[in-house]
């Protein structure tokens, strides 16, 4: 049977011995998983319900099309599911009423005063164990109705912001390598309000979760900065991977030579990332390797990506394929050429779990840590990162071998499963905490 790819899969767990009702607050629908928030929602969704846990979900209809499959999906692990009406005009002025009391303008683009509303009286009615807003673009809907300590109140729940990344460091990264004037401007006056934010929003909530000590170290330098305390109730949960659909595929033999990148290619993360990449690097690879073929895949290709096939035979741009790992199983080795992000990327676990030969920059290895010579080949600068390549081109018996690592490291440390195990026992101490308080 074909594996349903727009639907997480099913989580391989038993059901939890004590099972708690969650409020879970996010700035959009789950599905389709077509961006990374979305991506690991669904399958914190899945996990959650698969562990018996009740779940009220609260979000944003930002223009996402659900079909019925995804609606049902859903409904059958979702108490209940409040979805609000985000229309564009709205978020352009919540943006602008962010910016003139110094909020960054993401928070203003998710805010809605309907879903912060029916959150108040959700909460005021129903006794929640646990509140979990995922992203700092939720974190509005929560503060004004939650408590930040873990003491009995009104029946009001201990919350839990999922910041995830440190979103100063990535827009002062984008600022920095953006080749758009425009861009760099906004990005530049994000930073500012975003780095503001981050040192003062996490002190509103019981447990902050972040990706990686690279970002809590980001938001710790914001909170010296700002002269105030400095994050201390933070834990560690990256995003996972399936490793059911991310798998080696030897059912299907990779093409010769070919480099596979993929992602949303519509981000300024990966316009970049593989506008560098071609650039900086594509001329010296091929010169070694006459026959090389790149193959950019992932949805929303920007124009400009689209015209680095229209100058080079050997660079194809897909577009929306219905499954990337399909793709990354027909690559000889797949890249990471991102210089601009933060958090972790899930291009790398998914090409590692693929048990693919993988060729990364420090920054896009930055969350995952994977051991460069053991798990990848991590490269910095141009003329590393070709050769980098153009050793694994050459070299089957290299790539066979950083594939195996890489899929054991994943099969080990980053299943869906594995991260949010950790996490859900921080729910269940905070929660039965909470409830021997109030005894």
């Amino acid at each position: 049977m074909v594996p349903d790819t727009t639907l997480p899969s099913s989580m391989n767990v038993l059901p939890a011995n004590h099972r708690l009702r969650i409020a879970l607050v996010c700035s959009r629908l789950p599905l389709p998983m077509t961006r990374a928030d979305q991506l690991t929602v669904a399958h914190l969704i899945s996990f959650l319900a698969a562990r018996g846990h009740a779940l009220d979900l609260f979000t944003l209809d930002t223009g996402e099309k659900l079909t019925p499959e995804q609606r049902a999906w859903l409904d059958q692990r979702c108490r209940q599911i409040l979805v609000f009406r985000q229309p564009k005009a709205r978020s352009i002025l919540g943006v602008i009423g962010a910016v003139a009391v110094g909020k960054p303008m993401q928070v203003g683009w998710f805010t809605n005063r309907s879903h912060i509303h029916a959150i108040r009286q959700a909460i005021s009615f129903r006794q929640y164990d646990v509140a979990y807003a995922y992203y700092i673009r939720s974190a509005e809907a929560l503060r004004a109705v939650c408590r930040a300590d873990a003491q009995p109140d009104l029946g009001r729940p201990p919350t839990i912001l999922g910041m995830q990344l440190s979103q100063s460091l990535n827009t002062r990264r984008i600022a920095h390598d953006s080749g758009r004037l425009r861009d760099k401007i906004i990005y530049s006056v994000e930073q500012n309000l975003v780095r503001r934010y981050e040192a003062n929003i996490w002190s509103e909530f019981f447990k902050t979760v972040l990706i990686s000590e690279r970002d809590a170290e980001e938001i710790r330098l914001a909170c010296r900065e700002r002269s105030g305390p400095e994050i201390s109730n933070y834990i560690l949960s990256p995003h996972g991977v399936d490793t059911s659909r991310f798998r080696p595929r030897p059912d299907i033999i990779p093409d010769p030579s070919t480099l596979v990148f993929s992602g949303v290619m519509g981000t300024n993360t990966n316009i970049h990332a593989i506008n560098w990449f071609v650039k900086n690097c594509w001329s010296r690879i091929r010169a070694r390797v006459p026959d090389v073929r790149l193959l950019i895949v992932g949805r929303r290709p920007a124009h400009e990506i689209v015209r680095l096939a229209a100058h080079d035979r050997a660079i194809t741009v897909t577009g929306e394929v219905p499954d990337p790992a399909e793709y990354m199983a027909r690559a000889t080795v797949c890249i990471n050429p991102v210089q601009i992000a933060a958090g972790m990327q899930n291009k790398l676990i998914e090409y590692m779990a693929c048990g693919k030969a993988v060729v990364s920059t420090p920054v896009a290895n930055e969350g995952i840590h994977a051991i460069s010579g053991t798990h990848l080949l991590e490269a910095d600068g141009p003329e590393a990162f070709a050769d980098a390549v153009i050793t694994l081109l050459r070299s089957p018996e290299m790539r066979a071998a950083l594939g195996k690592s890489a899929r054991e490291y994943i099969q080990r440390d980053w299943t869906w499963e594995t991260l949010f195990s950790a996490l859900e026992s921080e729910m269940l101490a905070i929660a039965l905490g909470s409830r021997a308080a109030a005894a």
